[in-house]
Parts: C-alpha cells; sequence; structure tokens
C-alpha cells in the first residue's frame, strides 16, 4: 500500500518537517534507521532530486508537533517510495517528549 508523505513547515515543498499518512492519521517520523538511504528514497517519492540535508530523526525538529507514526525505518536507498522499505509503525520509546 502507498504511504503517502509530505514535508511541512519549510520554504519549499522539497524542505520541511517529514509527516507521513499512516492507518488515515498524519504523523511525524521518529524513527530509529531514518538515515541518507531513506532520505533518498523519499526525495525521490516526492520528485525532489538528491536530499541535501538529513535531520536526526528522533531531534525534536523531526518529531514536530504531531504524534509519532512510524518507530523503525530499513531503506537501501534503491527503492521507488518508502512503502518498499521495511516500516515498523509504532510511536517509540526512544522519542522526545517535549510537545
Amino acid at each position: 500500500a502507498a504511504v503517502p508523505a509530505q514535508l511541512w513547515g519549510g520554504r519549499t515543498r522539497c524542505a520541511g518537517r517529514l509527516e507521513l499518512l499512516f492507518a488515515g492519521t498524519w504523523g511525524s517520523v521518529c524513527a530509529q534507521g531514518w538515515d541518507a538511504a531513506a532520505a533518498r528514497v523519499l526525495c525521490r517519492q516526492l520528485g525532489c532530486g538528491r536530499p541535501r540535508l538529513v535531520p536526526a530523526p528522533c531531534s525534536p525538529a523531526a518529531a514536530g508537533a504531531s504524534p509519532a507514526v512510524l518507530q523503525r525505518v530499513q531503506c537501501t536507498g534503491q527503492e521507488p517510495a518508502l512503502e518498499h522499505c521495511i516500516l515498523q509503525p509504532g510511536y517509540p520509546s526512544s522519542c522526545p517528549t517535549d510537545r
């Protein structure tokens, strides 16, 4: 199933805080394994070229104001979209709670 993704709060549609639509809810990603490979897949999915900045996945900026919907992600960097990566939904215990 497709996992819609969007970037919020940036100056362009290719910048900002990542949110994914999981089980009908938009939420942030505070995922272990979020790395340059996952960012490459996201940018490919959004048609944004190569990623220039990969935020720390569990920083307060990455967690944002919405609840986390994804606690683990594993991409090789070759996938056409995030739904082809290994995704583990849920709220990770390592997430910052400064909401």
